[in-house]
């Protein structure tokens, strides 16, 4: 992340010396909200952008569930197995997170239990894309399952947090190649950028209330 601090801090300056030279008053508060508004929309800030996560809260023993993300689309369905109860189906290019494919190991989903410390998804993982619904070995309980969707070459990496026959919700980085940390969780965590806006904007309005409770009134009778 980068702030360029000279733009926005003479900003600020200059507006404060323009709020001095303005007439007191309810209206002299403006120019000084407006002038720091702009110089924070202004500050360039590059950060990494929140997962989007999205609930869904589907019983597929009701019947399977299709989501797509950058046209790439995943299929979450039930067995009746209880051990085994989640299969998947994703045509390529979408992916998912799955084990085998070595010493006469057959390629399988593979899924992460929730309770075992931090699970993420990213590049160095293998990913397999599965023409017909095939099961999700030891998909009992709460579990975490990578999932990877790919565009123009560039990769997306997500995950769908299930139950037993319940899909729960999925998520999705926003940057390609980016690793992404499962969770429990849905709401998202607000961007850098978003933070620092809000700082700075809240710092501006206390600043800007401040002053205004020093302007005084004076009436003089003849």
């Amino acid at each position: 992340m980068f702030v360029a601090a000279g733009s926005w801090v003479t900003t600020f300056r200059s507006a404060r010396e323009s709020f001095a030279r303005t007439a007191s008053g309810r209206d002299a508060v403006k120019p000084v909200s407006l002038i720091i508004c702009a110089a924070c929309t202004a500050i360039p800030m590059s950060a990494h952008a929140a997962p989007v996560i999205t609930a869904i809260r589907a019983d597929l023993s009701q019947g399977s569930y299709s989501f797509g993300y950058l046209g790439n689309v995943f299929t979450f369905g039930a067995t009746g197995d209880v051990f085994n109860p989640l299969s998947v189906l994703n045509q390529a290019p979408a992916a998912t997170n799955s084990f085998g494919g070595f010493l006469g190991i057959p390629t399988t989903p593979t899924s992460s239990y929730t309770d075992r410390g931090t699970v993420t998804f990213g590049p160095t993982d293998s990913y397999t894309s599965f023409s017909a619904p095939t099961a999700v070995p030891y998909s009992l309980g709460d579990n975490f399952i990578g999932l990877r969707a790919t565009v123009g070459g560039q990769d997306y990496f997500g995950f769908a947090y299930t139950t037993n026959a319940l899909l729960n919700s999925i998520g999705f980085e926003t940057s390609a190649g980016q690793t992404i940390t499962a969770t429990t969780a849905i709401s998202a965590v607000p961007e850098l950028a978003t933070w620092g806006m809000m700082i700075l904007g809240m710092g501006a309005v206390g600043g800007a209330m401040r002053r205004r409770q020093k302007v005084r009134t004076t009436v003089s009778f003849a």
